[in-house]
């Protein structure tokens, strides 16, 4: 019969040993030796809110309990046991522990997914909320201010040229005609743009202070031409009116801007040389104004834009050398005098993945915009990702021990062989984050011979963190807690380890649980207000939702 041997560590457990200690087995020859034989590992055990664990456990003596979650289980004279174990929706680890009158203990973790089921290709409605405070606008309003004395909005204008236009006929000149075509614009350093969100979009309130625009005039009167290169200035040119927000044939959010009200200060030019006729035409001081009102919403709508593409984009991402389609598709967006509210749809998935995940609806989460920004991520999103890639088999990996810095597992095997019986699950209903990897085997062999197999389950804790200059979010990972368990399945031998080979094993096991950890949430998008630093950034939980909420500095 296999004996399986489980231990529970942690990455600070893993210290130098002294010599008789790393010398000694790794297993207790006096703790009793309890193993599940039902649910099989891979286990997909449906709806149900329980689940039937059965197993064995012999002792040398006698065993005096079993265990499993807590719950009490009934052991039978042969040493055979059943207990009925409360599950939640996704990967649940089974921790059965077996007792001796000594108060010796054995231990086994095994992992079961249970939970309702949808198919992998379903699109995640509502799965990431997020919300900006009119704060936050403020802050991406400053922003503009100061790039704006820096912004290139020569090359934004002169692709219109000629910006005035009169008397041709399609644009061919005929014998009184006037036309004045940007060759620079300039803006003082004191200009200044602010964002209002109102309702249906974003009040634009701009003063380019110390503007000047170099143009070139050319026209003809009684078909005589003339040209001449001329400077505007304006001590002031204010651009009012609503950045309207709407989504494009692609999804993709956009703004434009409404009936700009243009107002001019101290407007002046030297025309000298130029017919009155021409003058009058051209109009300058008027067509002025539109054209730089023009040239501040190509500069004000793409810098909103990119602030937010977090919130709007499709890209392909390598996950353990799987390529990952990200889509997050905007449903809704709401402005008001507090601020905007986005509502993403997502689909997150490996190519080549087939079958289902474990899909529980969630209720949208209470927003506050009161927030500098907030952002809630339904874990329905996540666990699409991380099911996708099980069933790629991204987590299916084999590694070649004899190279690279693998130190004493290096020395102990030649190569490592991965592969996850369930998917990890991500939950966001216990008031914490937490990743969870179940049964994660690794055979490690000598040459062809498998010599050591082990299973891997873990929990994860996970955190937010906001980049301190651009405000960009990521998931961290935590510390695990894994639980290992020394297997005899395909092995010559008994499987005896010693401490210190266990300690190598648990330390490469914790390395790939981290490593696993990192790279499957890596993937999982968390959006934010680019070009806005974010700082005291706290994580909460809500039906379901990761709720990420963060001041605007």
């Amino acid at each position: 019969m296999r004996k399986p041997i489980h231990f529970a560590i942690a990455l600070s457990s893993l210290i130098a040993c002294d010599t008789p200690y790393a010398d000694q087995p790794a297993v207790d020859p006096n703790a009793p030796r309890v193993h599940i034989t039902s649910p099989e590992r891979g286990t997909f055990a449906g709806t149900g809110a329980t689940v039937e664990v059965k197993g064995t456990a012999t002792d040398d003596t006698s065993v005096t309990s079993v265990e499993v979650n807590g719950v009490t289980a009934i052991v039978q004279a042969d040493g055979s046991w059943a207990a009925t174990v409360p599950v939640a929706a996704g990967t649940n680890l089974l921790h059965a522990i077996a007792k001796d009158a000594q108060g010796n203990t054995g231990k086994e973790t095994r992992a079961v997914v249970a939970g309702p089921t949808s198919a992998l290709d379903k699109t995640i409605e509502q799965a990431i909320t997020a919300t900006i405070s009119a704060q936050t606008f403020d802050a991406l309003g400053r922003g503009a201010s100061e790039l704006a004395g820096n912004a290139d909005l020569t090359s934004l204008v002169t692709p219109i040229n000629p910006v005035v236009d009169m008397g041709t006929t399609n644009g061919v000149p005929d014998c009184l005609y006037g036309q004045a075509h940007v060759t620079g614009v300039d803006l003082g350093a004191t200009t200044q743009i602010r964002l209002i969100p109102t309702s249906g979009g974003l009040m634009l309130d701009a003063d380019l202070d110390n503007a000047r625009v170099d143009a070139h005039l050319q026209w003809a009167v009684s078909c005589f031409d003339g040209s001449r290169n001329v400077a505007m200035t304006a001590s002031r040119i204010h651009i009012g009116g609503l950045l309207a927000v709407g989504q494009d044939f692609f999804g993709n959010i956009v703004f434009t801007l409404e009936s700009p009200d243009i107002s001019i200060t101290n407007f002046n030019v030297d025309l000298g040389g130029v017919p009155q006729t021409i003058i009058d035409m051209l109009d300058l001081d008027t067509r002025l104004g539109p054209v730089l009102a023009w040239a501040t919403e190509k500069f004000v709508v793409p810098m909103l834009n990119d602030s937010l593409a977090g919130l709007n984009q499709t890209k392909t991402l390598d996950v353990f050398g799987k390529q990952v389609d990200v889509t997050l598709m905007p449903s809704r967006v709401d402005f008001s005098l507090q601020g905007a509210a986005v509502i993403l749809d997502t689909e997150i998935r490996a190519q080549g993945d087939s079958g289902n995940f474990v899909y529980v609806p969630n209720t949208l989460p209470a927003m506050d915009l009161s927030q500098g920004f907030q952002l809630a991520i339904a874990d329905d999103s996540a666990n699409q990702l991380l099911t996708s890639l099980w069933s790629a088999k991204a987590l299916d990996l084999k590694f070649d021990l004899s190279t690279g810095p693998y130190g004493e597992i290096g020395q102990l095997y030649d190569s490592v062989e991965l592969s996850a019986k369930v998917p990890p699950w991500l939950d966001a209903s216990s008031g914490k984050l937490k990743l969870v990897v179940g049964d994660l085997m690794a055979s490690f062999k000598n040459g062809e011979q498998v010599v050591t197999q082990v299973s891997i389950n873990a929990e994860v804790e996970l955190s937010v963190t906001a980049d301190p200059t651009t405000g960009a979010l990521r998931l961290d990972v935590g510390q695990p807690k894994a639980f290992v368990d020394v297997l005899d399945d395909q092995i010559d031998g008994a499987n005896a380890l010693s401490n210190a080979q266990f300690e190598a094993i648990s330390s490469f096991a914790l390395s790939r649980v981290v490593a696993v950890g990192s790279g499957a949430v890596g993937a999982i998008p968390l959006p934010s207000a680019g070009g806005v630093s974010v700082k005291n950034v706290s994580v909460s939980q809500q039906t379901g939702y990761l709720v990420v909420d963060g001041e605007i500095q």
